[in-house]
């Protein structure tokens, strides 16, 4: 006679495999979504980082500096440093992006004319989704994600 264990092997066989096939799918699907969103979180955490560099840096420069001409966009030195530093930090998200806008401004005005209170840099960025476009699309109308930080710091006015 045979024993109770040797009873269910044979028809146990294979139900590892449909376990499997069951579960797999899943697993690959929460993957997926965390480096989905993995991805997102880095990319805000760069642009939040880039924009108080940026901002830190220009709290720093002193009133004859930040008016000294000669940056890019036509504005003064030190905001143009300001967006070059964001820049640089925001190169590794470049990839994803399908923007990316960096506006430093001084008392909600460029930076060149009077002693400003506060320095305010605003970085968006526009994140290109790659993983599930349809999916995203079909139910929050739009596939692109947008990320904006904005850092203020006040000036001491050196």
């Amino acid at each position: 006679m045979k024993t109770w264990p040797r009873l269910f092997r044979k028809t146990e066989k294979g139900s590892v495999a449909v376990e499997m096939a069951l579960i797999l799918p899943l697993f690959v699907m929460l993957l997926t979504l965390m480096v989905f969103f993995a991805r997102i979180f880095w990319a805000y955490s760069a642009t939040q980082k880039a924009a108080h560099d940026a901002a830190r840096f220009l709290s720093t420069a002193t009133q004859a500096e930040i008016r000294t001409t000669g940056g890019g966009f036509n504005e003064a030195r030190y905001p143009a440093v300001a967006r070059w530093i964001a820049q640089q930090e925001l190169m590794d998200i470049v990839p994803w992006a399908d923007g990316i806008t960096i506006l430093p401004v001084c008392d909600d005005g460029p930076c060149n004319a009077t002693r400003p209170a506060t320095v305010r840099v605003r970085v968006e960025v526009a994140l290109r989704n790659d993983m599930f476009p349809d999916l995203i699309a079909l139910y929050l109308g739009n596939s692109d994600i947008s990320l904006k930080s904005k850092v203020v710091i006040p000036y001491p006015g050196r």
